[in-house]
């Protein structure tokens, strides 16, 4: 009887850890993201993300739309808004209420969402934010890419079948870009570009980056704008031009771009596209953002920057990296996950087994 008792309790103990483990593995599969070798933390689960804000944090309309969930320091940000900004998501802010972006959400009934208090998931952004900043300064520009011109980028073809990284330096030639960089690779190469002038990141990120008349990065091969990060100080925009082709996404559609257009979106129709996920602090001097116009976000954008205005014809869509490692613990829980989970899968076969 002791025998058999203690063999019940050995198997309740292996189901609990089963349990747990698909509670791990369930938990863990969106877990930190390594894009060439930088640990993103929990940034790229978001379109937009804003640690700072405190000058101004205007988001309005007119815009094509928006898709992506989004997080604010609302203890911080000054949020401003006005028109009617088309939106499917969920805003989360560490304050009280979303403040005027509450209209946001009110005007998009069904398909937008808040969550408010979340003082933890901004504390964790912020930190990942930083330490994005930290590991891509330190990286060592790829041979050959120590300070390269924008322009030079067109062209640009790392299809071989070699998953590789590289570091691009770009400093000059950023000012007012209005061609479409086209750059082929394979799905598991991705590209880090760092955007200063004098690419000396100690003293932050210098010059304006600002694509207009349909200027932008466009994703050639098995590239997806999820296979490119950039870093830089001073974004802007202006529209005109043209949207590029498909598989580039056409509009704020859900499903990273290609599923139904949200209701109230419609097709992008040209402006400046920034391709990929966007890290930025503001210009160096007092952390401002231009006022962007027209600007299309078409991966992510987060910043630390304390001023910024998504004006009129602004849109953005956001997409999944498509280089995505879990991070070191992530990795061991989801291991632990799989073993738990497998095993108490296994002791429930056997017990269906034995009862019948």
């Amino acid at each position: 009887m002791a025998g058999k008792l203690n063999n019940w309790r050995v198997w309740a103990a292996i189901r609990v850890i089963g349990l747990m483990g698909c509670f791990l593995l369930a938990a863990n599969t969106a877990s930190a993201a390594i894009l060439g070798g930088v640990n993103l933390g929990n940034l790229t689960n978001y379109l937009f993300v804003f640690t700072n804000g405190s000058q101004d944090a205007n988001w309005q309309g007119a815009s094509k739309g928006f898709v992506g969930n989004v997080a604010v320091n609302g203890l911080s940000a000054d949020e401003r808004s006005s028109g009617t900004v088309p939106y499917a998501g969920t805003i989360y802010s560490n304050a009280a209420t979303l403040g005027a972006w509450q209209d946001i959400v009110d005007d998009n009934v069904g398909q937008a969402f808040g969550v408010t208090g979340d003082v933890a998931r901004l504390a964790g952004l912020g930190t990942d934010l930083t330490s994005a900043f930290a590991q891509i300064n330190a990286l060592a520009p790829t041979a050959g890419y120590a300070s390269v011109a924008a322009g030079s980028l067109n062209g640009l073809n790392t299809q071989n079948g070699v998953a590789e990284t590289l570091v691009i330096n770009v400093t000059s030639d950023f000012n007012g870009i209005s061609t479409q960089l086209m750059i082929t690779g394979d799905a598991s190469d991705a590209f880090i570009l760092r955007w200063d002038t004098d690419a000396n990141f100690a003293d932050g990120y210098e010059g304006q980056v600002k694509f207009q008349s349909g200027g932008g990065i466009v994703p050639l091969g098995g590239l997806t704008a999820g296979n490119f990060l950039n870093v830089a100080g001073d974004i802007g925009s202006s529209g005109g031009g043209s949207t590029p082709a498909l598989p580039y996404p056409q509009g704020p559609r859900l499903n990273n771009g290609t599923g139904a257009l949200i209701t109230g979106g419609s097709d992008f129709s040209g402006g400046g596209f920034f391709t990929g996920y966007w890290l930025t602090t503001g210009s160096p001097a007092d952390g401002d953002t231009s006022s962007l116009s027209n600007a299309i976000f078409v991966g992510g954008w987060y910043s630390s920057t304390d001023k910024f205005s998504m004006t009129s014809g602004t849109s953005g869509v956001y997409v999944a990296p498509s280089v995505q490692t879990p991070e070191p613990a992530s990795l061991a829980l989801w291991s632990l996950g799989a073993l738990g989970c497998a095993v108490g899968a296994y002791r429930s076969r056997r017990s269906v087994k034995a009862a019948s």
